[in-house]
């Protein structure tokens, strides 16, 4: 006796099939979306990435749910998911930057608030890269740490060089973290002589945070308190 099978429940399980691949495609982005948020971050820029991902994935399973079947769509869900997700690891080897501020004026001030640990030759490090016309820049270093007013004198050249900014030991003294205003002195141009500081988006600000110059092993320019 052979059994023919009846074309309603052949319908009714591909309907269920379908309705587990679509199901399984929504999981892929749900989860698929926390998990760039936690790479990723939740700035304004990664919940942007975020949404546009979510609207050309979307628009991706609908694509291949109407040409494939929804085992296809599902498919192609994950696979444009992991490329997603993949994309919002760090990178290797990443610089430490991902911005620059031009600094071209004696009243605009560069303000932090820095955390210190104990050390017995306190120094500001500053990530810059000095642009002058002369053989000289025709600017310098200043500005207030803790209350105390300091200048420094630097060996500038046109490389990217981080500045290292001795501090006396008693601006940092009993302080978890110290208040640091710097300016430019002298007469700097907004078109021949200023200096570009690097910033990072990660630090909300300028490169600038408080070493031990004695235990300090980075290529470093060490500027000298005048």
């Amino acid at each position: 006796m052979v059994a023919v099978a009846s074309p309603a429940l052949e319908t009714a399980a591909a309907r269920r099939r379908g309705l587990g691949w679509t199901v399984g495609a929504a999981i892929v982005l749900v989860v698929g979306v926390g998990l760039r948020l936690t790479l990723g971050g939740t700035g304004v820029g990664d919940r942007s990435a975020v949404v546009m991902g979510a609207l050309l994935i979307g628009g991706a399973w609908l694509a291949a749910r109407l040409l494939g079947g929804a085992r296809t769509a599902f498919v192609v869900s994950l696979g444009l998911m992991a490329l997603f997700d993949v994309a919002a690891l760090p990178q290797r080897d990443a610089p430490e930057y991902d911005g620059v501020e031009a600094w071209y004026r004696t009243d605009q001030v560069v303000s932090s608030q820095v955390a210190v640990s104990n050390a017995s030759m306190p120094a500001l490090t500053l990530l810059v890269q000095p642009f002058f016309a002369g053989p000289e820049p025709s600017f310098g270093l200043a500005g207030d740490v803790n209350g105390v007013a300091l200048n420094w004198k630097c060996p500038l050249d046109r490389d990217i060089q981080r500045l290292v900014l001795p501090i006396p030991r008693e601006a940092i003294e009993g302080a978890s973290t110290i208040d640091v205003i710097l300016h430019l002195t002298g007469s700097p141009t907004r078109e021949s002589d200023y200096l570009a500081l690097y910033t990072s988006s990660l630090r909300a600000g300028a490169l600038i945070s408080v070493d031990n110059l004695a235990a300090s092993s980075q290529p470093a320019t060490t500027c000298s308190r005048s």
